[in-house]
């Protein structure tokens, strides 16, 4: 008689793909010194809003803008990773591609700036003349 071992659970590989996506997460962290830019960003965002307390609708843009910068970098970032596993040769295709890949991080990062000043100007402005 053989034994047959159990898959595994729903969660037991839902809990497995959150890893993965932890792993992803601090490995663009390491290894990606523009990641750095964005995880300054992404906490000078946080501490604002938290000091200057935004409303709902606020914090919503917010949140959307800074997980638009992460998507656009993990994509750049696996786009590059990949594109350097298939030939480190020069290639204008595949440098062509790269350059679309960072062309995203800098639009929705432009993105971004626009939404964090279009939010955070005005309650700086009424910080600045009225102390609130």
């Amino acid at each position: 008689m053989t034994s047959r071992s159990k898959p595994p659970s729903f969660l037991a590989r839902r809990a497995a793909s959150f890893r993965f996506a932890w792993a992803g997460l601090r490995y663009i962290i390491a290894a990606e010194r523009n990641a750095w830019l964005h995880l300054a960003a992404t906490f000078v965002a946080i501490l604002l809003g938290v000091l200057l307390r935004l409303g709902a609708s606020d914090w919503l843009w917010i949140v959307l803008a800074i997980g638009w910068v992460w998507t656009a970098e993990t994509f750049n970032t696996s786009i590059e990773r990949l594109a350097d596993a298939v030939t480190m040769e020069r290639d204008d295709r595949i440098g062509a591609i790269k350059d679309m890949a960072a062309a995203g991080v800098l639009v929705s990062s432009v993105g971004a700036l626009i939404i964090g000043a279009i939010i955070f100007v005005p309650h700086l402005w009424a910080f600045v003349q009225h102390g609130r």
